[in-house]
């Protein structure tokens, strides 16, 4: 009975391993190269055997696979997004979205 309120989610979550570098803001510039696990558009889990502790605040960069996108336009793409890790474990943590910008990566467009 309380398990179902506990697994309520506000967005849909899909099992993605995408490489992602991590910014921790306020920390000497440190930065962390990892997976991901799983990606919502409210949030994504990290994989890391030292996961940051809860209410952190990052800067993501997350390189999102998709071979469509990738054979229409010749380049990937990348989340930004800002946001707190919320929840951490032995595997790693998650990390709740503040906000985000989607673009491309390595493109030649001219702006």
């Amino acid at each position: 009975m309380g398990h179902a309120a506990d697994n309520r989610r506000k967005f849909e979550r899909f099992e993605i391993n995408a490489p992602a570098t991590l910014e921790v803001n306020g920390q000497d510039n440190r930065t962390l190269q990892l997976h991901t696990k799983d990606i919502s558009a409210g949030g994504a889990y990290f994989q890391s055997a030292e996961p940051l502790d809860q209410g952190v605040k990052v800067t993501a960069e997350i390189i999102i696979p998709n071979e469509t996108i990738t054979n229409l336009t010749g380049t990937e793409f990348q989340l930004k997004v800002h946001g707190t890790v919320v929840r951490t474990d032995d595997g790693g943590m998650a990390v709740r979205f503040l906000g985000q910008e989607i673009m491309p990566v390595g493109s030649m467009m001219d702006n």
